[in-house]
């Protein structure tokens, strides 16, 4: 009788970890079950539509989770990405360390992905929800249908419109498995400071640094975005999984993250001097997007429209000082709806890293953004989903034969 295979979930680890496991065991049925009318959607909205599905610095310090799970992931055979998507017909361009398909569109990916299934005979079982896992005397009952072995690639909580919406942790939970607390990640922090309603739409080169109470849980750099009651940009979504579980938390923006203290006292010195009759705000504009500059002035208790020459070396301490850290209160994450991935995720000691196996349940293996390991934006989350993806369909192909 044909082994076979049902995987749950048709998102980037899911389809990989399919392909996979058909073109070792081509004999195998292969079905993957997909509640959404498309495979693989999540992808196309990667990246801004670019798919950034991977990175050339794929060092552990990019990653998070128990070290010694990672480490067997991210040293796996199956680790190489670039090349992989090489065989299905993409080539990569390289942008800042982050690797895209040449044509810069993630429907390429997309459709790469299910081109090989359908080569290989995967059948993709679309608009079908999972409602039933069991564990039988012969292997597994998916929605009553019998399978040897399954995989279970359905995701966390992030981005439900895709069809990450948790609605496979209780299938996992059902197998006796355990699961950290899901958290947003890689999504904006949200604040009710009154000052960063008017910065709505501003961006800004700056170095964030994340607090919880004076305690430093991390900083990042690069480009931070002002949205509605919540500040955004990869340093802030980078920072934004170590809100989990601490209390009292701020951000402090280093707003001139290339410019000493000393040099810009020296500046706005100069600047008194020579200009005495500009404009304090106009002054800021040069520096700073002119309105941060407003509330800079505020925060330094600058009167509106002051001149330079009213300034005094306080007064000018104060500037600098506001501007070196811009702090902002923060009250928490945004929603899963706003998150790019989960945090936390079915217990990493209940799965064997080599494999994907769980240890708990012979023939069901794991991979993907449910399992509690995630990256940094930049490609590594999805690099993640492809490695343990592949890792799991091959290592179900070899259990399939015995």
């Amino acid at each position: 009788m044909k082994k076979r295979l049902a995987v749950i979930g048709g998102g980037a680890s899911g389809t990989v970890a399919a392909i996979e496991a058909k073109r070792e065991f081509p004999q195998a049925e292969v079905v993957i079950f997909e509640k959404k009318p498309m495979a693989c959607k999540k992808i196309l909205v990667t990246g801004n539509g670019r798919c950034n599905f991977t990175n050339e610095d794929l060092a552990p310090r990019h990653f998070y989770g128990e070290s010694k799970f990672l480490k067997k992931v991210l040293t796996s055979v199956y680790a190489d990405t670039e090349n992989y998507f090489r065989s299905l017909g993409i080539l990569s361009y390289h942008e800042d360390g982050r690797i895209y398909p040449r044509s810069q569109q993630s429907s390429a990916m997309r459709e790469a992905l299910i081109n090989k299934t359908e080569t290989l005979g995967i059948t993709i079982k679309t608009e079908t929800p999972v409602s039933s896992l069991k564990k039988t005397k012969t292997g597994y009952s998916v929605n009553g249908e019998s399978f040897d072995a399954v995989i279970m690639a359905g995701g966390g909580k992030a981005a439900a419109v895709q069809g990450s919406d948790g609605s496979c942790i209780p299938l996992v939970k059902v197998m006796n498995h355990t699961f950290t607390p899901l958290y947003p990640a890689l999504c904006g922090l949200v604040t009710s400071d009154k000052d960063i309603i008017n910065l709505k739409g501003v961006r800004t080169e700056a170095t964030a640094e994340l607090f919880s109470g004076n305690k430093l849980l991390g900083s990042e750099s690069g480009e931070i975005q002002f949205t509605e009651k919540a500040v955004s940009g990869i340093p802030v979504m980078n920072l934004s999984h170590l809100c989990r579980n601490n209390k009292n938390l701020n951000i402090s923006l280093d707003l001139c993250p290339e410019i000493t203290e000393t040099e810009l006292t020296e500046h706005l010195s100069d600047m008194c001097r020579n200009a005495p009759e500009m404009q304090t705000e106009i002054a800021l504009g040069g520096i700073v997007n002119i309105k941060l500059g407003y509330i800079v002035l505020n925060r330094a208790k600058i009167k509106k429209h002051a001149i330079l020459k009213e300034l005094h070396s306080n007064d000018i301490r104060n500037i600098v000082a506001v501007l070196k850290s811009f702090r902002i209160v923060i009250s928490g994450t945004k929603s899963f709806d706003s998150a790019q991935i989960t945090c936390g995720g079915i217990n990493t000691q209940e799965i064997h890293p080599e494999n994907m196996m769980s240890k708990i349940n012979d023939g069901l293996f794991f991979c993907g953004e449910i399992i509690d390991i995630h990256g940094d934006c930049g490609g590594y989350n999805l690099h993640l989903a492809w490695t343990t993806g592949r890792i799991a369909g091959s290592s179900a192909a070899a259990y399939l034969k015995g």
